[in-house]
């Protein structure tokens, strides 16, 4: 009781003069001597200038606070929010009690399939751009927290396939870097013209086509890996056309890596193929051919059979 008494005259006789550390200290020693509600209204005095770490902590012990005086609600209401901004962060204060770590691991594994999606998003229209330096953070992130979600065992039949993905992606923007290092090498006499990219189609593309008027003809919503609720395709045939050893030479020697979409329909069948990123030219036209006997069981939502696009990563 003394320290609670000590505290608080602390405060008193400091009034605005405390500083961010200073006022979360003192909600500390409030906390380890249980007096919760005195700890939250000091931690409720913090404004929006302290350093981000005093405000980490700050919300980690408005948690704790709200915890011990049986406010779960509110408490995960806002680990939700440290969660959200920091997805990987650890409890490291001495106060984090095991069921305070536990209450927060619960809810890190309830967010991350959706923070998960939401960084696959950023890094997918990164590398639609082929802006690889803006997506690789992104990816990076989504690999860390899609092995914490390994880690935590969090149940989502699509974090498999976005895991494939997100490995293609990051390899694919390290086959890009080192081609680049080795053309910067070399004196380029290649026009611009050649240069450019040749216009690829999204995979939202397939969502909705132009009749001959001009109007979209609606057709059935077409998901994907970033959506939640949805079981991915699985694959019954998806043969891969043989390569010369021609041209497997040639595309290793030119380090080349490949991407294409493939929308598979509510049959299982592959109704449409886009060459995201070409591998090479004569094996495009091959693998667009071939694509169309792949075999799927359905993507499924809600038990109901839907479209999905499914992007693949091609290696020699």
């Amino acid at each position: 009781m003394r320290t609670i008494v000590i505290v608080g005259a602390l405060l008193i006789a400091a009034g605005a003069a405390l500083t961010g550390q200073d006022l979360l200290s003192a909600a500390k020693d409030q906390y380890a001597s249980a007096a919760y509600e005195d700890a939250l209204s000091t931690l409720n005095r913090l404004d929006g200038s302290v350093a981000p770490d005093v405000a980490r902590q700050a919300d980690e012990y408005r948690a704790f606070c709200l915890y011990a005086l049986g406010r779960t609600g509110e408490a995960e209401s806002v680990a939700e929010s440290l969660i959200r901004k920091e997805p990987l962060v650890r409890l490291e204060a001495a106060d984090a009690s095991p069921r305070l770590e536990s209450m927060f691991s619960d809810v890190r594994k309830r967010l991350l399939p959706s923070l998960i999606r939401e960084r696959y998003r950023v890094a997918r229209a990164a590398v639609d751009q082929k802006s690889f330096a803006a997506a690789e953070p992104s990816l990076a992130d989504a690999r860390r927290m899609i092995a914490e979600a390994e880690k935590l065992g969090v149940k989502d039949e699509g974090l498999s396939d976005l895991s494939v993905l997100v490995d293609g992606f990051l390899q694919l923007i390290k086959s890009s870097a080192d081609q680049k290092t080795e053309q910067l090498a070399v004196v380029a006499a290649a026009a611009p013209a050649a240069m450019a990219p040749a216009p690829m189609r999204s995979p939202a593309a397939v969502s909705a086509r132009a009749d001959a008027s001009g109007a979209a003809a609606a057709i059935p919503r077409v998901y994907s890996a970033d959506d939640e609720g949805v079981s991915p395709p699985v694959v019954l045939e998806q043969r891969m056309p043989p390569m010369s050893n021609e041209m497997q030479l040639i595309t290793r020697a030119a380090k080349s890596r490949g991407m294409i979409d493939i929308v598979i329909d509510e049959t299982g069948r592959v109704i449409d193929t886009s060459v995201r990123q070409s591998m090479n030219a004569a094996f495009d036209g091959m693998i667009v051919r071939e694509s169309r006997k792949w075999k799927y069981r359905p993507a499924m939502v809600d038990g109901a059979p839907v479209r999905y696009v499914k992007t693949l990563i091609l290696v020699p």
